[in-house]
């Protein structure tokens, strides 16, 4: 069943969704951080994958002190402007 669901999951993933999640996961393993600008990089998401990745990073440890405001979160794809 749980390779059921990683593979809906993948299959959901746009590829530059997919993408985000494979560098952040290289990024994790090699015990960095994210890159700094990694919000422009989210805001280029369209809502949905936005949120899938953001649900990544926070089970991965990554977002656990980052406030991302809702209204951010679901505004439309785009270059950024507010960062969260």
């Amino acid at each position: 069943m749980l390779v059921a669901l990683a593979l809906a999951a993948a299959q959901a993933l746009s590829p530059a969704a997919s993408a985000f999640i494979d560098d952040a996961t290289g990024r994790l393993l090699a015990g960095e951080e994210l890159a700094p600008d990694f919000p422009v990089h989210l805001q280029a998401l369209p809502p949905d994958q936005r949120l899938l990745v953001i649900v990544h990073l926070r089970r991965a440890g990554f977002l656990a002190d980052v406030v991302m405001p809702v209204d951010w979160v679901i505004a439309p794809a785009g270059p950024a402007g507010d960062k969260p």
